[in-house]
């Protein structure tokens, strides 16, 4: 009689049998630069309506001594876990109520590192550092004062 051949035994012979990479028994690290994370950061800035990046000024950067990318600055912890404190530098476009963009930027930073790292986000820091008027209309604002100092009417 032909006794029925168990597939896990085979399949854990063929394992071994088999070089390969077990993920479970690697060791060794992953680190993502800051570089990249701020990069990650300025995309998800240019995702949210309504928002540029700023200079946070020379100042700020000589006394913490980060560099600042694209109006991002970046801190990653040195732990089993890493958490990354974002600090973000934006400048917000006028009528916009400043504490809902804000929140979208929080969470459209939150949600785009995770994902794309698996780091956890210890805390994004949002700088208003100004606001921003729309150009075209200051363009008109400045077409009516032009007309209005030839004597038409726009």
């Amino acid at each position: 009689m032909v006794e029925p051949v168990n597939e896990e035994i085979i399949a854990d012979e063929k394992a071994q049998a088999e070089p390969g990479v077990d993920q479970a028994n690697l060791e060794g690290k992953v680190r993502i630069s800051e570089e990249v994370i701020a990069q990650l950061v300025a995309k998800a800035l240019s995702s949210v309506e309504g928002v540029s990046p700023a200079n946070p000024g020379l100042m700020t950067n000589l006394r913490l001594g980060r560099k600042t990318t694209n109006g991002v600055r970046i801190s990653i912890s040195d732990g089993d876990a890493a958490e990354i404190v974002v600090d973000a530098y934006i400048s917000v476009k006028y009528g916009l109520r400043i504490p809902d963009v804000c929140w979208d930027v929080q969470e459209a930073v939150k949600e785009q590192i995770e994902r794309f790292t698996g780091y956890s986000i210890k805390s994004v820091n949002v700088y208003v550092q100004g606001i921003t008027f729309a150009e075209s209309d200051a363009e008109e604002e400045n077409g009516e004062e032009a007309a209005s100092d030839d004597g038409e009417k726009a």
